[in-house]
């Protein structure tokens, strides 16, 4: 299998850190009588030195290169066997070798090292131009010892670093199921007050429904007012059953999204559509800016909640002052999507404005709502690896921007 720079890099390192191995060439270096030690990344493709000893000028760095087919390290990741040879000159398998001619060699000796997972990561080894005596097992047990510490060394180094990948995975893990629980035991709470008062509220109206009906004297003035008074309950009621179905929805969302590519123009109709009653009551103007055939990826059903929310909440607080004008804005800024919506409203006290996100919090209190919107956008967002900013000046209007 290639290995990518990076990886190999990352394994040169990996044999650098481990303090021992200046020492092990050394005492490799004395026990034999060799002028040159190295311990070698070998690959299909590549022979590296990752740390060398050099007494006899070989003139082989740390981080050097061997051509692989002129090695005998290439041959040892085939059959995984260690070569040892004392004279060259004298060894019937290797005196015309091509490897100990190309490099002027007469002793060689090299040990595979190979991890606990079975796999080859490269060499021990060690060379001189004079022969040497390091077929006994003096030598041989030494770089036999040599190669499985380093093997052992390296697979602690990758245990301990997929351990520490693991553990942040799991204390973000953590972090996010915390938050999720408090949001849900917020949510229980706040959920029961909710959907409490409209409840109440019907009891009490059929009540008085019911108690005007059976008067002598129909007072259709006050049945009618009744009557509104119970739409609006009703109204609020299915508002507050929508915000919390999504938020239950939300809650529940998978892992990973279905991305689709979204169209702004077709979301915002579909919008302006479900909310064409707060338009026609305020006589809002929602414009939209956006490069012609524009796409970008969102869940779907995702993308339409989060422009429902911030078109909802720009008409719901808007001036008395002035008609309500909407601009929803796409493009791409510094090579990210940024989408706005910006309103001529009430706008947000600038010590308020980091709040807007946070469950069930609510600046004006002249308009129904849970506070959830701006919550559960965020939410959305933030799944989508996106971020969400408001800008805002008090009775001039307030921009959303979320940027992916």
């Amino acid at each position: 299998m290639n290995q990518t720079p990076e990886q190999l890099l990352k394994d040169l390192e990996a044999v650098k850190s481990i303090a021992l191995v200046p020492t092990m060439l050394e005492v490799i270096c004395q026990t034999t009588g060799m002028g040159f030690a190295a311990i070698a990344r070998v690959t299909d493709e590549r022979w590296i030195a990752c740390s060398v000893r050099d007494e006899v000028g070989f003139g082989l760095l740390e981080g050097g290169e061997l051509e692989i087919k002129t090695t005998l390290c290439n041959e040892i990741r085939d059959h995984r066997q260690p070569i040892v040879i004392d004279h060259v000159a004298e060894d019937a398998t290797y005196k015309d070798h091509h490897t100990p001619k190309l490099y002027g060699l007469q002793s060689y000796i090299s040990y595979p090292i190979i991890l606990k997972s079975g796999e080859f990561f490269g060499t021990l080894c060690a060379i001189d131009a004079k022969p040497a005596k390091v077929s006994n097992t003096q030598v041989m047990g030494t770089f036999a010892m040599f190669a499985e510490l380093l093997a052992f060394h390296l697979q602690s180094q990758e245990l301990l670093e997929r351990s520490y990948h693991t553990t942040l995975e799991l204390q973000h893990d953590n972090r996010v199921l915390t938050n999720t629980n408090i949001d849900l035991d917020n949510f229980v709470f706040s959920a029961s007050h909710d959907l409490k008062t409209p409840v109440s509220n019907l009891t009490a109206l059929l009540e008085a429904l019911t108690d005007a009906i059976h008067k002598e004297e129909l007072d259709r003035e006050e049945i009618s007012q009744i009557m509104e008074f119970m739409k609006f309950s009703v109204d609020r009621f299915a508002v507050t059953i929508e915000e919390l179905t999504t938020f239950a929805e939300l809650s529940n969302e998978q892992e990973e999204a279905a991305l689709q590519k979204v169209n702004l123009y077709d979301i915002v109709e579909n919008v302006k559509q479900d909310l064409s009653k707060q338009i026609h009551e305020s006589n809002a103007i929602i414009d939209i800016v956006c490069e012609e055939q524009f796409e970008l990826k969102f869940a779907k059903k995702s993308f339409k909640s989060v422009l429902q929310n911030l078109l909802s909440n720009a008409i719901k607080y808007r001036s008395p002052e002035r008609l309500p004008q909407v601009q929803v804005k796409l493009g791409k800024v510094d090579g990210r999507v940024h989408l706005s919506v910006s309103d001529n409203g009430l706008g947000i006290p600038e010590d308020k404005q980091q709040e807007v996100f946070a469950m069930y919090k609510r600046l004006h209190d002249h308009v129904d709502g849970t506070g959830l919107g701006l919550y559960i956008v965020k939410k959305m967002v933030d799944h989508h690896q996106g971020e969400i900013h408001v800008q805002s000046t008090l009775n001039q209007g307030t921009t959303f921007t979320i940027i992916l």
